[in-house]
């Protein structure tokens, strides 16, 4: 039973309107799929996005698999985080051997860690942000009542491109639209500097927006995440952290910097175990762990793997509880790679039960949408 073969997969598909957050404009959306295949012939798929270097990175260790046996998974990952430095490359390897090794023993990957807290999560609206040629005082307000009639009661949009005194009527306007009992959330996507973050930031804590997602500057000379120490106290909550890679990156940033939700992606921190241990970093400091997503079917399904293993925040299951991230941005890998729909009943997303990541992976997709 020992891993034969290692894949690696690049997929691109064009989408029908160009659109994207603050500083982007996408007219495809990109993928990375890695596949396992055992001496059984089963199967172990894994996701994370198409950032330069990281198909080449799985690829150039992959090979420290071939041969191991899936099931000595801490063994397998602690060489690979030796081989390579790359946390979307490690997260990609380790969501099919956790896949792979669940479907081996026919049980979800949450009960390799121990059995799930809920059968379903509550989603929240994740939206594409601007599409090009269209203003944002029409988007917005249509995007999100779309949402909210298909059974959203929380929805984010992305804001940033253009001055608050323009962005923030907007925004008052969809809360008036929906009314106080829609949670709204935004993801400025490192618009702003820090007078202006916080200038919005008292302005959306006016409106009775949850969180303020990522508004300063990232990834830049070796500091990922600056400035956030000055975002405290502005009446509503700051959300961040999803490009952080490591275990030590989160630990020294919930140590030294007062955000209040961290937001851990599981194909960039290093899997679903990983997200989990970030998670109880997050809890002894006090800090709610809403994880980011916003990839293919293959990652959706982990994060739903790993959102029913999250602790509840507090001691009530109620408006605290985890929540998922849904991408309502067109995305062919989110919905034909699965041959299993993700589908919303009550505003609320049922985790999958099946083996492994509880989807089955369409082959005729993955070959129709390869880039090589």
């Amino acid at each position: 039973m020992a891993i034969q073969r290692v894949e690696v997969f690049r997929l691109s598909q064009p989408i029908a309107a160009a659109a994207g957050p603050s500083g982007a404009t996408y007219r495809e959306r990109n993928s990375i799929l890695v596949r396992l295949r055992d001496s059984d012939g089963l199967d172990g798929w894994g996701e994370t996005y198409a950032r330069a270097g990281v198909a080449a990175a799985i690829e150039e260790v992959g090979g420290l698999l071939v041969g191991r046996d899936a099931a000595d998974a801490r063994p397998l990952l602690d060489a690979l985080r030796i081989a390579t430095p790359d946390g979307l490359a490690l997260s990609a390897l380790a969501i099919a051997l956790d896949d792979l090794r669940a479907r081996r023993l026919g049980v979800p990957v949450s009960t390799l860690y121990g059995g799930r807290r809920r059968e379903s999560v509550r989603g929240y609206a994740s939206s594409g942000g601007y599409v090009e040629g269209v203003d944002p005082e029409r988007t917005w307000p249509d995007e999100v009542a779309a949402a909210v009639a298909d059974g959203f009661t929380a929805c984010k949009i992305r804001i940033g491109r253009f001055t608050p005194t323009r962005e923030l009527p907007i925004l008052a306007k969809v809360r008036d639209q929906v009314g106080p009992d829609v949670e709204l959330m935004v993801d400025a996507n490192g618009a702003y500097a820090v007078p202006r973050a916080r200038q919005v930031a008292r302005g959306l804590a006016d409106l009775g927006f949850r969180w303020l997602e990522e508004p300063l500057i990232r990834h830049r000379g070796g500091l990922a995440y600056p400035g956030y120490e000055h975002l405290g106290g502005l009446g509503i909550a700051i959300a961040a952290y999803e490009g952080l890679e490591t275990r030590g990156a989160f630990d020294s940033y919930l140590t030294h910097t007062p955000v209040d939700i961290v937001q851990p992606d599981v194909a960039i921190c290093g899997g679903i175990g990983e997200l989990l241990f970030v998670a109880d970093l997050a809890a002894l400091r006090g800090r709610q762990c809403v994880p980011h997503a916003w990839g293919g079917a293959v990652l959706l399904a982990a994060t739903l793997q790993a959102i029913s293993l999250l602790p509840e925040p507090s001691e009530l299951d109620g408006p605290d509880s985890p929540v998922l991230e849904v991408d309502r941005f067109e995305n062919p890998m989110r919905t034909r790679l699965a041959h299993e729909p993700f589908t919303l009943t009550a505003g609320r997303m049922t985790i999958p039960d099946g083996p492994g990541l509880g989807i089955t992976v369409d082959e005729d997709f993955v070959r129709h949408a390869s880039a090589g």
